[in-house]
């Protein structure tokens, strides 16, 4: 077992504790399909479908890049990895926005969003297909196969610990924010890096949430640079879920879609009260920047009314 995954074994177990400890496991629906089901399924489907592309991609390499193996040996990891890093993660970035702007990624994505009680559990819940896409295997195979080994550990390590942070129900980052130190620690990282409150607000419905926006997922300014950024709010979402009126597939669906097909949907079960915001066409015209979801509704992102 590497150094990366060690880490984020690690991470993993230590929220799990902090959030068996604090009642996040008794909340409604929990142990159904639909909620850890879908998310321990797709924990297999990850390791599953990462391990097939790994030795896939370091197979084709070798075999028709057998000149570059090796070529980042001598370059100094800390050379290799910020570049690295940014390239992943703007690739992630749009990768994930289409995973909601377009129709066919947004069935593969839609399993990530199904989720009403949010968890470190609930980190990797995408469709099996959905990992395929995500640039983080095809960097980690192409920086072995360069020789950049540090380089790609740190890469995998630090998204797996951000990612376990971001997504756990512990609100850490509202805890440290009641003390002055850390209250501008978080302060400054938030202008680079994707923290708890940022993400939330990705996942959330109601007055904090959107998830029309914050896409990023390591660094806040690809969406301040695309318009797609709607803040840090600093508080508990009201609802976590799909928006009203969007219907959730059954649990095989979302995970072996398409293996699998359902004759059924199941309505949503956030309250009705948390909608998405409407924008009008006078809106949508004097916006900087706009974001279409699958069912072809505007959301103004940038430089419309308040809402």
């Amino acid at each position: 077992m590497t150094i990366d995954m060690k880490l984020g074994l690690l991470m993993l177990v230590l929220l799990l504790v902090a959030e068996i400890a604090a009642g996040e496991y008794r909340k409604p629906r929990t142990f159904t399909m639909g909620e850890l089901g879908v998310s321990l399924i797709s924990f297999f489907n990850l390791a599953l479908v990462r391990a097939t592309q790994l030795a896939g991609l370091t197979w084709l390499l070798n075999a028709f890049l057998p000149a570059w193996k090796g070529a980042l040996g001598s370059v100094s990891p800390w050379l290799v990895f910020p570049v690295a890093m940014l390239i992943d993660d703007y690739g992630n970035y749009w990768v994930h926005r289409m995973g909601h702007t377009v129709r066919w990624m947004w069935r593969l994505h839609k399993a990530h969003h199904t989720a009403t009680n949010l968890n470190v559990l609930a980190t990797m819940r995408n469709n099996w297909i959905f990992y395929a896409l995500i640039p983080n295997t095809t960097m980690a195979a192409l920086l072995y196969f360069l020789g950049a080994t540090e380089a790609a550990m740190g890469v995998l390590g630090l998204k797996i610990v951000i990612l376990n942070l971001q997504h756990t129900g512990v609100r850490w980052d509202l805890w440290l924010r009641k003390f002055t130190p850390t209250r501008w620690l978080l302060n400054g990282l938030e202008k680079i890096l994707v923290l708890q409150d940022y993400h939330h607000v990705h996942h959330g419905i109601g007055r904090y949430g959107n998830a029309s926006s914050n896409y990023a997922n390591m660094f806040v300014f690809w969406d301040h640079l695309h318009g797609t950024s709607m803040g840090s709010p600093r508080k508990h979402q009201d609802a976590y879920g799909l928006p009203v009126g969007v219907e959730a597939e059954p649990w095989y669906e979302q995970v072996w879609w398409p293996l699998f097909r359902g004759s059924r949907r199941v309505p949503t079960v956030a309250a009705s009260a948390f909608e998405l915001p409407k924008f009008s066409a006078e809106d949508v015209a004097r916006a900087k920047a706009v974001i279409y979801l699958p069912d072809g509704r505007p959301v103004v992102v940038s430089g419309g009314a308040a809402r």
